[in-house]
């Protein structure tokens, strides 16, 4: 079955919520429809129609935008992507090395944001080598050298945990060394999943309350998936997706008790979250 099919399938069945009241829940879920083995585009769609609250709506598109950009992190397990550090000192830049006999690299680094911080598996860790040329690394939780600590009850998607990373002296195998071309590359794909992820957490939970809504989001989805399915989604496309998907936010806290849904007035920025960006890319490729 083509991944369009799927996606028809998924968009015309009866698939429904479950119930995770906390991560550990909602990853023995994921664990258990194998949404890290399915095609990316699938798997955020589904996941985003299994998710019971927003912050695994994230997960679910997180995980498959770095899927598509990363395919050799393992099917098996969360990964995170580590980028964010503290632009205030200087001391914590990160520092990719290569060792004397030119044969493996060590990694040095710390990152001040790292999702799913209590169950993550593994890291894909944006790195500068001394000429100042970045790269990403992959690296495994259970490495010696790899330290998590994680932030006490964040507020936005406090669901999930969210936390540090320290890298000190981390052993790194050539094969897992990938051109730093790749982090813009997520930067571009990771709003189209997680935006379609978001547009099958609405359409399910919208159980038939609103024929004309529901329409309007299987569109909404078949173009966010299209462009989830291009190595390169286009900026005025994804603006115009989402200020369709805006549009149908609005919409949906009109037909649906939005207040039933834990923590939907925090957590409900999540479906704006890229609004900015995705808008100024968009006028800029005009």
């Amino acid at each position: 079955m083509s991944t369009g099919e799927t996606i028809e399938r998924l968009l015309t069945g009866e698939l429904r919520s479950r119930k995770a009241p906390d991560e550990a829940a909602w990853h023995a879920i994921w664990q258990d429809e194998r949404l890290g083995s399915l095609d990316p585009t699938v798997s955020a769609l589904t996941g985003g129609m299994l998710a019971d609250r927003l912050p695994w709506v994230f997960v679910a598109g997180y995980q498959s935008a770095i899927r598509t950009v990363f395919p050799e992190v393992p099917a098996t397990g969360w990964a995170a992507f580590a980028a964010t550090e503290n632009r205030d000192d200087p001391s914590v830049d990160a520092g990719l090395q290569l060792t004397s006999d030119g044969r493996e690299m060590r990694l040095n680094a710390r990152k001040s944001w790292i999702a799913q911080s209590r169950l993550v598996e593994h890291l894909v860790v944006t790195a500068r080598d001394g000429a100042e040329t970045t790269a990403c690394v992959l690296v495994r939780r259970d490495q010696p050298g790899v330290t998590l600590t994680h932030r006490d009850a964040p507020r936005f998607l406090g669901a999930m945990s969210q936390g540090y990373a320290v890298f000190e002296n981390v052993r790194i195998a050539p094969e897992h060394v990938f051109s730093g071309d790749r982090i813009r590359r997520f930067g571009r794909n990771e709003p189209a999943f997680v935006m379609l992820a978001g547009v099958g957490f609405l359409l399910s939970r919208l159980a038939g309350a609103d024929a004309s809504l529901a329409a309007s989001l299987a569109d909404l989805a078949r173009g966010l998936a299209a462009e989830c399915d291009t190595p390169d989604p286009s900026p005025p496309a994804l603006a115009r997706l989402d200020r369709s998907l805006q549009d149908c936010i609005g919409q949906f806290a009109e037909v649906v008790d939005a207040g039933a849904i834990p923590n939907w007035a925090e957590d409900n920025r999540l479906l704006s979250m890229y609004s900015e960006r995705l808008q100024k890319r968009g006028k800029t490729a005009q």
